[in-house]
């Protein structure tokens, strides 16, 4: 049986410094693919980027708000794959084949399984003590919820779905602002499993957490979860893009 069709969607906003490498990571994945690189009319060169080197590379109409949710959902519209694959850019998975084969392992194994998240770590060249305490934390925290008390719970920076599930339940809600990653993964454990594997990780920079400060970025990570988890609503007005 051939090996289904990875759909993996990068929402963009003024990221000329990171789209390409964060594209080209998967050159060599020989797991059938696409990447869709989805952009929110970025002043950048970043749209022009993406044209060069993603498989798809698509942009907000002028009619639409643009934002990562709807990045995200316009970048689903595009994909044909059977699953799909978020993530931020300049996110960086280390051995994409053995990454995706080990993912789409858990997929297989477990029929009822709609989404999958992984370790999130900053990378160890730009880590600091809070950044490395921070994410332990928020990784066992995301253990808990999925695969003990299995409620969904997932940062967008990598979710991996079905795609018939993300359309069962609408994919990102676009009038949240923030938390809305956290959201979207808890409306689709109810439709399924979810589950966070320990084997596998993806590396970001940590620029958020370094320019905005450790501490002041997991309090509002932590408000805004909350107020969408209680009030079905975001605690702020959104996130200041960091580049």
């Amino acid at each position: 049986m051939p090996a289904p069709l990875l759909s993996i969607i990068i929402p963009v906003y003024n990221e000329e410094k990171t789209v390409e490498a964060t594209v080209r990571q998967f050159a060599a994945l020989t797991i059938p693919h696409e990447v869709i690189v989805s952009d929110s009319r970025s002043k950048d060169g970043t749209f022009a980027i993406a044209k060069r080197c993603a498989d798809k590379a698509i942009q907000t109409a002028r009619w639409d708000t643009p934002g990562v949710s709807h990045g995200r959902n316009n970048g689903a519209k595009a994909a044909v794959g059977e699953y799909l694959v978020f993530l931020d850019s300049g996110d960086e998975i280390l051995d994409p084949d053995a990454f995706f084969t080990t993912a789409l392992s858990f997929f297989e194994k477990n029929p009822r399984l709609v989404g999958l998240t992984v370790r999130i770590e900053v990378d160890p060249r730009f880590r600091t003590a809070s950044d490395w305490f921070i994410f332990e934390l928020m990784n066992i925290w995301f253990v808990l919820l999925n695969n003990v008390f299995r409620v969904g719970i997932a940062a967008g920076k990598f979710q991996m779905v079905k795609a018939d599930a993300f359309r069962r339940v609408g994919g990102f809600s676009e009038r949240l602002p923030a938390g809305e990653d956290i959201d979207f993964f808890r409306r689709l454990g109810t439709t399924g499993k979810t589950h966070i594997t320990w084997k596998l990780r993806v590396l970001h920079s940590g620029r958020r957490f370094h320019q905005l400060g450790a501490w002041k970025t997991l309090y509002r990570w932590i408000k805004n979860g909350l107020s969408v988890w209680i009030f079905k609503k975001s605690a702020d007005a959104g996130w200041q893009p960091i580049r």
